[in-house]
C-alpha cells in the first residue's frame, strides 16, 4: 500500500499561537486557549493538493513543503506507522477497515485511529481509500475513547465533580458549589506538537502520479491545438494528431502519423486510449454518456461511448441533410440535447441526431427566416435569433443548454429558450480566430480566451480577469479552452501545453512541470541517423583494416613458410651435392 505521511499546522486567530492540525476535520481547536479554527473544503483541497499529486513520485522519505493560507504542510513518503513505537502497521489490517476502527500496536498497545474516507471528503481525496494515524476528535467523528471519566476536584471542598467534556459549568453534589472548569483541565493532555498522519492510496496507484502517468504515456505529445471536452462528471476527452519521424529499413526518411482520443478523469489517472483512428478530429463533444465526433474531412458525425471510446452502434447520427464538411470547428456546437448548431451563410441552423434540420430554438413562435436582415453586431440580436452577424468568431453551449455567441470583442448569452441574457464587450485584445475561445460551467459562467489574459464573465454579465500573461506565466499564443461544470477550466497550447486551473484561477496541473519520454525533432531523426550511419560506417571501416590487417599477416605467414621451406630444400640440395661430390672423388681416386 503506498501512502504520504503529512504533518499539517496553523495559527490560531485569537492567540496567535501555533495549531497541530492532526485531523482532517472542518474544525480544529487550539491547544492554548480552546478556541476553534475552521478549516472548509477547498482550502483542505488546496493543501491536500502536493501530498495528493506529487506524493507518490517522491523517492523514500524524501520531504517536500506547501502551504494554502495559513496552513503549512510537510509530507513525506512512507508506511503508516504506530503513533507510540513507530512500528509499521500492516497494510491488511488497513485495508479491512471499512467506516472506523482502532488499530492496537502488538508492540506497545498504542491504539491508532484508522477510517475509511468519508463520503463528503472522496471528491477532495481522489485515490485516498484510508486516513491512519489522525488525532480522535468528536469534530471528525472519531470513537469515543474507552476510559474513565474524567473528574475535576471542587475548589471548596475538594470533593469530585464528574465532568462530561461538554458542559463547563458544574455544581458539586456535596457542598453545592457553582464550579466552571477551567481550560488547563478541559484541554489537559491533547497532543500540543505536530504529528504524522498518513493518506493511504488505491492500491491502483503506484509510485507514479496519475499526472505522471498520462504525461509519460504520450497523451500530451501533440504539435497543433487539440480538439478538447469536458463532460458533467468532469472527466476530460481530448483528440489529437501526433507524429514521429524515423528512418525505415531501407534507409528512407518516414514520418509516423496517430490520431488519439484519450479520457482522463478528475483525478488525472487514464480512463481508456484509443490510438491509430481514421483521421483527425476537427470537433468533439458530449452528450450525456456519449461523445459526438466530427472526422476533419466528414460531414457525418459519430457517437462513442464515453466511458470506452468505442463507437456506441444502436445511438449513430443519420446522414445530415446539410454539408458539415464545410463548417468551421469554431463555429459549431453540440447541445446537451445532442443536437448540432452551427453557422452558415449568415443564420444559425440545427441539425437533430436523426439528421434532420430542426427549429433553432424550441418552444418559438414560427418565423420567416428569409426575412432576417442579419445584424452588424451581436448587440443588436434580440432574443431567438437566427440571423447572426458575419463577424461571429465562435459559438458554445454550456452545460446548462445556454448559447454563448462570440465576436472579436464582445460575447453575448441565450438561455436554453432563447432568451438574451447578456451582451458585453471584452476590450481590444482579441484572442486568435482559429482556435476555441470560449467555455463555460454548470452556473453560467463563461471563461473567455484574449491575446493576454483570460476572463471570466458571470452568470448576469459582470466580468473580471483570472489569468495575466504577465502575472500567471501563460504564454502569449494560441490557445483554446475546455471549461469544468465546477468552475475549473483546462487550457491547450500548442507542442503539448496544457493546464488545469482551480474556480479561482489557481494551477492544479502543468504537463511541461512532469517527466515525459523526448519525441525528437525531424532535424534530431536525421541528424541521430547520419550519426548512427558514421558510426556503423566507421566500425565498417575499421573491421575492413583489421581483416586487411589479417590478410597481410597471413600472407606473410605463408611467405615466410615458403621461403623457409625454400631454403630447407636448398640446403638438403647442397648438401647431397656436397656428399656426391666427396664421394665421387674418393671412387676416382
Amino acid at each position: 500500500m503506498l501512502s504520504v505521511a503529512v504533518k499539517i499546522e496553523t495559527a490560531c486567530g485569537t492567540c496567535r499561537m501555533p495549531i497541530p492540525v492532526n485531523t482532517l476535520a472542518g474544525r480544529v481547536s487550539c491547544p492554548t486557549c480552546g478556541r476553534p479554527t475552521s478549516i472548509a473544503n477547498d482550502l483542505w483541497q488546496a493543501l491536500l493538493r502536493e501530498p495528493l499529486y506529487n506524493g507518490p513520485r517522491l523517492l523514500p522519505k524524501e520531504v517536500r513543503r506547501s502551504s494554502a493560507g495559513k496552513l503549512s504542510v510537510a509530507h513525506i513518503r512512507r508506511a503508516p506507522s504506530c503513533q507510540g513505537c513507530e512500528k509499521e502497521l500492516p497494510a491488511a489490517s488497513i485495508g479491512e477497515v471499512l467506516d472506523q476502527a482502532m488499530l492496537r500496536c502488538d508492540r506497545c498497545a498504542v491504539q491508532t485511529w484508522v477510517r475509511a474516507v468519508p463520503t463528503e471528503l472522496a471528491g477532495a481525496l481522489p485515490n485516498i481509500t484510508h486516513l491512519v494515524g489522525e488525532a480522535p476528535t468528536r469534530l471528525a467523528g472519531a470513537p469515543a475513547p474507552q476510559a474513565e471519566p474524567a473528574t475535576f476536584p471542587c475548589p471548596q471542598c475538594g470533593s469530585p465533580i464528574a465532568f462530561d467534556g461538554v458542559s463547563r459549568a458544574c455544581t458539586c453534589r456535596f457542598c453545592g458549589a457553582s464550579v466552571h472548569i477551567p481550560d488547563e483541565f478541559v484541554y489537559r493532555g491533547q497532543r500540543k506538537v505536530v504529528a504524522h498522519w498518513y493518506l493511504c492510496f488505491h492500491p491502483s496507484v503506484t509510485v507514479r502520479a496519475p499526472a505522471a502517468e498520462a504525461v509519460a504515456a504520450g497523451l500530451f505529445d501533440w504539435e497543433e491545438l487539440p480538439e478538447a471536452a469536458v463532460d458533467a462528471a468532469g472527466n476530460l476527452y481530448c483528440a489529437a494528431t501526433q507524429s514521429r519521424w524515423f528512418f525505415d529499413e531501407n534507409g528512407r526518411l518516414q514520418q509516423k502519423i496517430d490520431h488519439v482520443l484519450w479520457s482522463l478523469d478528475p483525478s488525472l489517472s487514464i480512463r481508456w486510449l484509443q490510438r491509430d483512428r481514421p483521421e483527425p478530429v476537427r470537433f468533439l463533444g458530449c452528450v450525456k454518456d456519449m461523445l459526438v465526433v466530427l472526422g476533419a474531412g466528414s460531414s457525418l458525425p459519430l457517437r462513442l461511448s464515453s466511458t470506452t471510446g468505442n463507437p456506441v452502434e444502436d445511438a449513430s447520427f443519420a446522414a445530415p441533410s446539410i454539408e458539415l464538411a464545410e463548417i468551421e470547428h469554431r463555429l459549431l456546437a453540440c447541445s446537451p440535447d445532442g443536437s448540432l448548431l452551427f453557422q452558415k451563410d449568415g443564420k444559425l441552423r440545427r441539425v437533430a441526431p436523426s439528421g434532420a434540420e430542426m427549429p433553432v430554438w424550441p418552444n418559438s413562435a414560427p418565423r420567416n427566416e428569409a426575412d432576417d436582415e442579419p445584424p452588424w453586431s451581436l448587440k443588436s440580436i434580440a432574443d431567438c435569433p437566427v440571423a447572426v452577424p458575419s463577424s461571429l468568431t465562435g459559438m458554445h453551449f454550456g452545460p446548462d443548454g445556454s448559447l454563448y455567441l462570440q465576436e472579436a470583442d464582445m460575447v453575448a448569452r441565450f438561455d436554453a429558450i432563447g432568451r438574451k441574457v447578456y451582451c458585453v464587450e471584452l476590450g481590444n485584445n482579441s484572442a486568435d480566430r482559429r482556435s476555441l475561445s470560449v467555455g463555460a460551467d454548470l452556473d453560467g459562467r463563461v471563461y473567455v480566451i484574449r491575446s493576454d489574459r483570460l476572463v471570466r464573465v458571470g452568470a448576469a454579465g459582470g466580468q473580471n480577469v483570472l489569468l495575466l500573461v504577465e502575472r500567471d506565466a501563460l504564454p502569449r499564443a494560441k490557445m483554446t479552452i475546455a471549461a469544468c461544470p465546477d468552475g475549473s477550466f483546462w487550457l491547450f497550447g500548442e507542442k503539448g501545453l496544457a493546464w488545469k486551473f482551480a474556480p479561482g484561477g489557481r494551477l492544479l496541473f502543468a504537463s511541461e512541470e512532469e517527466p515525459r519520454p523526448k519525441n525528437p525533432t525531424v532535424d534530431e531523426v536525421v541528424q541521430q541517423h547520419v550519426e548512427s550511419t558514421m558510426e556503423m560506417l566507421k566500425v565498417r571501416g575499421q573491421a575492413e583494416v583489421e581483416n586487411m590487417q589479417r590478410v597481410y599477416r597471413e600472407v606473410s605467414r605463408r611467405e615466410n613458410v615458403r621461403e623457409s621451406r625454400i631454403g630447407a630444400v636448398s640446403w638438403i640440395l647442397g648438401l647431397v651435392f656436397i656428399v656426391a661430390l666427396v664421394i665421387a672423388m674418393e671412387l676416382r681416386c
